[in-house]
């Protein structure tokens, strides 16, 4: 199994002015994600490179997020992708006023970089009619405590 990740060669971290031309090419990342997630994304971290603190994760045409760094870091991430497909590198900043900013990973002049831009944001405020966020999976050998409802205090 393996996925294509499209990324930018010069990472983009900032809000880039309107006037600015956008020189980077764009490049295409073979990976095979039959790993734990924790390798593959200290991979795709040193092959597009990123810096330790940046927060990026993935997305699909749809603009769903994969959210990989919410998952254990021993868990492997094949589930959440399909063979041969394509995937998007989404980098996410933190604002001042708390806003998160996404920066998809390709030059401005991709048809897609605007409709990748907005099709993430609407997903992560819920507007998305896809919006299904993995959920943060338990670890293995663990179970989510129960609600005592009806047990006795001693």
């Amino acid at each position: 199994m393996f996925i294509f990740i499209t990324y930018k060669d010069s990472p983009e971290l900032s809000v880039r002015r309107a006037s600015e031309t956008d020189l980077s090419t764009e490049k295409t990342l073979l990976v095979n994600p039959i790993c734990p997630v924790r390798i593959m994304l200290e991979y795709i971290r040193k092959k597009c490179r990123f810096g330790i603190f940046t927060q990026f994760d993935l997305c699909d045409e749809s603009g769903a997020l994969k959210g990989l760094f919410n998952m254990p870091t021993y868990a492997y991430a094949t589930e959440q992708f399909e063979h041969k497909k394509t995937y998007y590198l989404i980098v996410l900043k933190m604002e001042f006023d708390k806003k998160i900013s996404v920066l998809p990973q390709l030059n401005h002049e991709n048809a897609r970089y605007e409709d990748l831009k907005s099709k993430v944001t609407n997903f992560m405020s819920g507007e998305s009619p896809n919006r299904s966020p993995p959920p943060a999976p338990t670890p293995s050998g663990k179970t989510t405590p129960m609600s005592k409802v009806g047990a006795k205090k001693k």
